[in-house]
């Protein structure tokens, strides 16, 4: 798989993960290429033919799409004559794949364009670890780890971020005082509207938390070795912090892990 080449992912499990299915969400990512005149790369003829298009608009009440059509007349009767379209574009530097039903040939707005109905499903191709998410306060994310030598026992602990290759915990000594690199088994991930995951974390850090006095500690993690639906259910998690983010402003920063 790679995430930052303009070639089409073929079908595989692996990309589930990344998978969006709200027909609101996808038409947002959408209305984004349009708004920010993203090239993209339309394919056919079972990805044999390509051409370079845009989204000129997005019509989610009559579920249709519309893409500048290409001016290459052979290009157009491939288009035409294909059952499956692939489009591919990059918005944010984050690799975006859909696929399309067959094109028919319309006006808009004076231009030649296709016209598509609206993709079922869209990949949003995210490298794994590569930018992190904030839960809103009103609804924290929290972890059950284990209590430090208190066996059978757990501590509930605040998650201030995560990504889907780790998350930052917000702790006090008397709740969780471990070295880098201690590894944490069985923890119990609770993400809201989406459901609990189990998770093995590994401490890779402890800082002080804002220049706390109170000796609030920032706990970095790791997860080890984290499973397929795990990580699915975490990127649904954050597909939805990411559509919430976008309906009160702006697209919150991206950030390395």
């Amino acid at each position: 798989m790679s995430l930052t080449t303009p070639f089409p992912e073929p079908d595989s499990p692996e990309l589930e993960r990344f998978a969006i299915y709200s027909r609101s969400d996808i038409a947002g990512l959408l209305r984004q290429l349009r708004d920010r005149q993203v090239l993209v790369t339309l394919y056919y003829d079972q990805a044999a033919g390509f051409t370079v298009s845009n989204v000129l608009d997005v019509n989610e009440g009559f579920e249709e799409l519309i893409l500048d059509r290409t001016s290459d007349a052979a290009a157009q009767k491939a288009i035409y004559a294909s059952k499956q379209l692939v489009v591919v574009a990059f918005l944010d530097n984050v690799k975006v794949q859909f696929s399309l039903g067959t094109a028919e040939a319309v006006e808009h707005q004076g231009r030649a364009a296709f016209r598509v109905r609206l993709p079922q499903q869209l990949l949003r191709m995210q490298r794994r670890g590569s930018y992190r998410r904030q839960p809103p306060a009103v609804r924290p994310a929290t972890c059950l780890v284990p209590s430090p030598g208190k066996k059978g026992q757990y501590e509930s602990i605040r998650v201030l971020d995560l990504s889907v290759g780790g998350l930052a915990l917000f702790v006090h000594p008397v709740q969780f005082d471990l070295p880098a690199d201690h590894t944490l088994e069985n923890c119990y991930l609770d993400l809201p509207d989406v459901g609990q995951i189990t998770v093995t974390l590994r401490v890779r850090y402890i800082d002080d938390y804002q220049a706390s006095n109170d000796g609030v500690r920032r706990c970095g993690c790791e997860f080890v070795d984290l499973s397929e639906s795990a990580a699915r259910m975490l990127q649904r998690y954050m597909n939805k912090l990411d559509a919430a983010a976008r309906s009160s402003g702006p697209a919150p920063d991206e950030a390395a892990a």
